[in-house]
């Protein structure tokens, strides 16, 4: 077995998204000791967004290279949102005074994406059983 296969065993993570979380916890270490952490929060959500909206318009594609691309860019918006959201959150913070704000912002980000799937699966609103259940 080779190394990288260990480590995405091990992890549940591929090398290139750990190198990922490597290079966001890097830049939010150097804003934080430059004293620049509200920009490059900024500039880390607004990737997020550019790679969404860049996943979003290749996975158009049925076939081909750009649709490897989408699949590519949809791995990598799904490894990097649960810490876009917490940036987010915490950008929101500083602007929002309640807690009570902050907090149902907080559930709809956390939540928001799991419900919407769930609810985007099935078109019918029907939520029974596809199979039957043995007893």
């Amino acid at each position: 077995m080779k190394w990288q296969q260990r480590v995405q065993v091990t992890t549940g993570l591929t090398c290139w998204q750990i190198m990922l979380h490597f290079m966001v916890v890097v830049a939010l270490l150097t804003g934080w000791k430059t004293k620049a952490l509200i920009p490059v929060g900024v500039g880390l959500c607004l990737l997020y967004v550019a790679t969404v909206i860049a996943m979003f318009a290749l996975q158009r594609f049925h076939s081909g290279k750009l649709r490897n691309i989408g699949d590519f860019l949809e791995e990598l918006t799904t490894t990097w949102y649960f810490g876009s959201a917490m940036i987010a959150l915490w950008l929101l913070s500083r602007v929002v005074e309640s807690n009570l704000l902050i907090a149902a912002a907080g559930l709809v980000m956390i939540a928001g994406p799991a419900v919407y799937s769930l609810l985007a699966k099935d078109k019918s609103g029907n939520f029974a059983a596809k199979h039957p259940v043995r007893r």
